[in-house]
C-alpha cells in the first residue's frame, strides 16, 4: 500500500505539467486514486485496468487457504486497501477488464456493468515450429507429458492438479510442476515418480518445458486472464482450463473447459486425451494464438472505450 501511494503520488505530480483538455488518463487498479483525483480535476477522462476479480477473488481465495489448513496461511487484505480501491471504481469514467469473469465479479461488488469492458491482455511470442507428431499410444516409456507452470498456489488450482494425478494411478502420464512453490507438497504427491516438481526456473529456461510437454494444465479457482494460456498455445499446446480467467479456451477446439471445478472431472478429461492420442493431436492442430489476442486488435479496442 505504501508504494502504490508513492506512485500515486509521484505520477499524480508529473501529470501537473501536461496541459490541454482532451487528455485520457490510464492507470492500473490499486495505485490509481490520487493519479485519478488529478486528472478529473483537469477535467479528463479515467480508465482503470482492473488487474484482477478485486474481493471476490480474496474471499475466495481466503477460504481456499482456510479450507487446507497448511502452513502457507493467506494474508488478509485490509479493509483500508477496498476503501482505496473502491475511491478509484468511484472517479474511473471506464474500468477495463481482461476477462467476463473479472466482470462478473466486478458487477457482484456493486460495480456498474456500463462502466465495464472486457478487453483482453495482448500477446505475440513467437510461434514455435511445428511440434511432433504424437505417438498412436501413450505407454510408460513415452508418457502423456503434462505441465503445470505459474504460481504453484491453491488459486491456481495445483490441489486439483495433484488430486487428479492420484486418482490416476497407473495411466501413462507424468506432470512437471514449474514456477515458485507457495503450498505444502503432500507427501503422497513427493513419493510419486511421475510427479517432478521443479520449483522456480528462469524465464529463459521455460520455453523449454513447453516445447517438450503435450498438454498444458491451467484449473484456476480465479485469475484476471491467465498469460501462461497464451504462452501454452504459442507452443502449440492444447490447455485445460477453468472458466475462472481469459476467454482463450474454445471447449473441443483447442482444448478443454472445466465445468465443476473437481478432481473427478480434471482426472476424467486428462484420462480420456490419454486414451486418445488422436483427440489430442486434433486440438494441437487447432491450439495458436488468434489474432484477437495481438496488440492492434488490442489498441483498436482501447482506442473505441468512449465510441
Amino acid at each position: 500500500m505504501a508504494r502504490n501511494l508513492w506512485f500515486q503520488k509521484e505520477a499524480a505530480r508529473r501529470l501537473k505539467g501536461f496541459s490541454g483538455d482532451q487528455h485520457t488518463i490510464f492507470s492500473y487498479s490499486y495505485a490509481a486514486g490520487e493519479i485519478f483525483t488529478e486528472a478529473k480535476q483537469r477535467g479528463w477522462r479515467t480508465v482503470l485496468g482492473q488487474i484482477d476479480p478485486g474481493p471476490v477473488e480474496a474471499r475466495l481465495v481466503s477460504e481456499l487457504y482456510k479450507k487446507a489448513g497448511q502452513k502457507y496461511a493467506y494474508e488478509e487484505i485490509p479493509g483500508e486497501y477496498w476503501d482505496l480501491w473502491r475511491r478509484e471504481i468511484a472517479l474511473a469514467d471506464k474500468i477495463v477488464v481482461n476477462s467476463a469473469w473479472s466482470r462478473e465479479a466486478l458487477i457482484a461488488e456493486g460495480v456498474a456493468a456500463e462502466k465495464i469492458a472486457i478487453i483482453p491482455l495482448a500477446y505475440e511470442g513467437k510461434r514455435q515450429a511445428s511440434r511432433s507428431q504424437l505417438v498412436a499410444t501413450f505407454i510408460p516409456e513415452r508418457p502423456l507429458r503434462l505441465l503445470f507452470l505459474g504460481q504453484v498456489t491453491f488459486r491456481k488450482g495445483i490441489d486439483l492438479v495433484f488430486e487428479a494425478m492420484l486418482l490416476l494411478p497407473d495411466l501413462p502420464i507424468e506432470l512437471d510442476v514449474v514456477g515458485p512453490i507457495q503450498v505444502d507438497i503432500p507427501e503422497s504427491v513427493r513419493h510419486d515418480a511421475r510427479i517432478r516438481i521443479r520449483g522456480p526456473v528462469r524465464r529463459s529456461q521455460t520455453e523449454a518445458f513447453y516445447k517438450q510437454a503435450d498438454l498444458f494444465l491451467f484449473p484456476t479457482y480465479s485469475d484476471g486472464f491467465g498469460l501462461t494460456q497464451l504462452e501454452a498455445m504459442a507452443a502449440g499446446l492444447p490447455v485445460i482450463a477453468s472458466r475462472f480467467c481469459g476467454d482463450v479456451v474454445q471447449d473441443g477446439i483447442n482444448g478443454r473447459v472445466l465445468q465443476a471445478m473437481e478432481a473427478d472431472e480434471l482426472a476424467d478429461i486428462i484420462r480420456e486425451l490419454a486414451e486418445d492420442p488422436g483427440q489430442l493431436s486434433r486440438l494441437q492442430e487447432n491450439s495458436y494464438v488468434e489474432k484477437r489476442f495481438h496488440l492492434d486488435a488490442i489498441g483498436r479496442q482501447l482506442e473505441d472505450l468512449f465510441t
